[in-house]
């Protein structure tokens, strides 16, 4: 059976944006979300422990941060995150940053950001 998803449905953090995409995609992608994060925003670092993470940038760039480490992500970049791996973003421009991530193994719950 199909799950029917709002995709108009945005959660809204302090300074960033999210949708859900798409749950459960033939057992191999658990969640597909939108992201975008405000100017001069940012997702904290945090962690998960069982959901690993790619990233796929779509418009504008920003830092992200793994495991305390800072580089430059642009349009068409991919990331891939293992679970327990510290990571986080920031946006330092005046435009949105936005990307859409892609979850393996996402349980409710499984994040700092919650």
């Amino acid at each position: 059976m199909k799950q029917k998803i709002d995709h108009d449905s945005w959660i809204k953090g302090e300074s960033y944006q999210k949708r859900i995409l798409i749950k459960k995609l033939e057992n191999k992608i658990d969640l597909i979300e939108d992201i975008i994060i405000s100017p001069k925003g940012e997702i904290p670092c945090h962690n998960h422990d069982f959901t690993d993470e790619i990233f796929y940038i779509t418009d504008n760039s920003a830092t992200m941060i793994i495991n305390d480490k800072e580089f430059k992500v642009s349009p068409g970049d991919m990331i891939y995150v293992n679970k327990k791996e510290n990571h986080g973003f920031r946006n330092d421009s005046n435009k949105e940053f936005k990307m859409i991530v892609f979850k393996i193994n996402f349980q409710n719950g499984d994040s700092l950001l919650k």
